[in-house]
């Protein structure tokens, strides 16, 4: 009986109390930089300034038409793109001459949406017009 109750039994020795190895470190990867997108919608117009003053008012008012004869109460989403933080006053501005000419052709003002971004991609500012 005695023989039987210490068949589950194990020695005690150093390794018993010793500690676990322990386990290697795991590195993690690094992900590769991802290039932000500025947005994913296509623009209804992009305005370039790489030459100053360009010449869009015509082709402005041609897409609003054609915005509005989709639907009456479109909404537009007017988004300045500066290279650099200097010069982002000035992609402001060109952004606020765009939502005037805007206003120009009748769209309210409550259906036009400012917006400011950076992307270090670009060479010159440019004003995006995308529809809601």
């Amino acid at each position: 009986m005695l023989l039987l109750a210490l068949s589950g039994c194990k020695l005690i020795d150093q390794t018993t109390f010793a500690p676990a190895p322990e386990a290697a470190p795991v590195v993690a990867a690094t992900p590769a930089p991802v290039a932000p997108r500025i947005d994913p919608r296509t623009p209804l117009l992009v305005i370039d300034y790489a030459t100053a003053n360009p010449d869009y008012e015509g082709v402005l008012g041609y897409a609003v038409r054609a915005a509005e004869a989709r639907d009456r109460n479109v909404q537009f989403d007017v988004v300045a793109l500066a290279p650099s933080a200097e010069q982002m006053v000035g992609a402001q501005v060109q952004a606020a001459g765009v939502m005037r000419n805007l206003m120009a052709n009748r769209v309210p003002s409550g259906r036009i949406h400012l917006g400011l971004l950076s992307d270090p991609a670009l060479t010159a500012n440019q004003v995006r017009v995308y529809v809601r």
